[in-house]
């Protein structure tokens, strides 16, 4: 049996039904040994409600307060046992010394890096110009080349770095993140637009999608908003609704669910998804709300535009409230003739996103 650790300190519950969580729990199912190891960080409780696996375990990193050290000595101290280690994101300051203790201890072993890379990321990478730009490639080249798998999540991200000559082809692999199929009905759809997220200005724009709002006509239409209010908008929506007190009636604010099932619900009973993110990574709300038979409605970001050409059912609108307006009007305006059987856009969704698919896919390079 293969042993596979997963190394991610910052983990928090919500992020098991990631990424971070579902592979380790795909490949556990698939007949790997599975870890996950973290700082103790929060109360993991969907280890048990929507991760049990008797193959997949939680192990918790010692916090001295220097991350560097505490994985260092965690790789040192678990070097027998870990076959494929996994570590996330491209970290300049961190990533050598894990992989340098890991491989000097392990010689054998194999290296995977999920990038989890938003479109800036990779830009500011593969595209600045300039004498510091070009030195951070070399470093990060010399980097790529000491491990052994590279997954990035979008075809746009995929394309621009195998152009850029900084990874073999043979070890980068377009990976987008997935979904687990469940039994939610779709048969009932209301008249909802729906949003899941943090509400903020600062990533997410929840600002610019309100004000696109103030212009349309909904006819019988509301936005509904899942997520933890951030700080950084609450004295806007307060000016919004004082503003615009009509409003209070169109938009509903649920607060954050932690509870999987009430939240597929809530993607099954609405019609619209709607994403006015400035940047994403990939987009895992957005791609749960295709899966539930959502028509998309997003900005060019993450993954959106691949699952957009691979259901069929979306638009790409502009970072810029005339545009979201428009996009959002012409929609409610035409939904008879735009929507489409929900059950179709899910299998569509599953024939390119289903997790055990992509894990699959991932072994191969294991």
């Amino acid at each position: 049996m293969k042993r596979f650790y997963c190394i991610f300190p910052d983990l928090y519950n919500y992020n098991l039904t990631k990424d971070v969580g579902m592979i380790p729990y795909i490949l556990s199912i698939n007949g790997y040994k599975s870890v996950i190891a973290t700082y103790d960080n929060d109360n993991y409780i969907y280890m048990d409600s929507q991760l049990e696996s008797e193959n997949l375990s939680l192990d918790i990193i010692t916090n001295t307060q220097d991350e560097s050290r505490d994985v260092e000595k965690y790789i040192t101290d678990h070097k027998e046992d870990i076959d494929i280690l996994q570590l996330y994101h491209l970290k300049y300051d961190k990533l050598l010394g894990y992989i340098s203790t890991y491989k000097k201890n392990n010689p054998k072993g194999r290296i995977y890096l999920k990038l989890d890379a938003n479109n800036e990321i990779i830009d500011f990478l593969v595209k600045r110009s300039g004498i510091l730009p070009s030195i951070r490639r070399w470093i990060v080249k010399q980097l790529f080349k000491k491990i052994d798998v590279i997954s990035i999540e979008t075809k746009r991200n995929y394309k621009v770095l195998l152009e850029s000559n900084l990874i073999d082809e043979d070890k980068l692999v377009y990976l987008p993140n997935g979904i687990i199929s469940n039994n939610t009905p779709l048969d009932h759809k209301d008249k909802v637009i729906l949003y899941v997220g943090n509400i903020e200005i600062k990533n997410k724009s929840i600002d610019m999608l309100l004000e696109a709002l103030r212009s349309v006509k909904l006819h019988g239409w509301k936005l509904v908003l899942v997520g933890k209010v951030m700080d950084d908008i609450t004295e806007y929506m307060d000016t919004y609704f004082n503003e615009s007190p009509q409003m209070k009636n169109n938009i509903i604010l649920n607060g954050y669910i932690t509870d999987k099932e009430e939240l597929s619900r809530i993607y099954a009973n609405s019609s619209i998804y709607v994403c006015s993110s400035k940047r994403e990574s990939f987009g895992i709300s957005t791609l749960e709300a295709a899966y539930h038979g959502n028509y998309l409605i997003s900005t060019n970001v993450g993954g959106s535009p691949d699952i957009i050409e691979q259901t069929s059912y979306g638009i790409i609108t502009e970072h810029e409230p005339d545009s979201i307006s428009q996009t959002i009007q012409y929609t409610i305006d035409n939904w008879d003739n735009i929507k489409k059987d929900p059950y179709t856009i899910q299998e569509r969704v599953l024939c390119e996103y289903s997790w055990q698919h992509l894990c699959e896919k991932l072994e191969k390079y294991f």
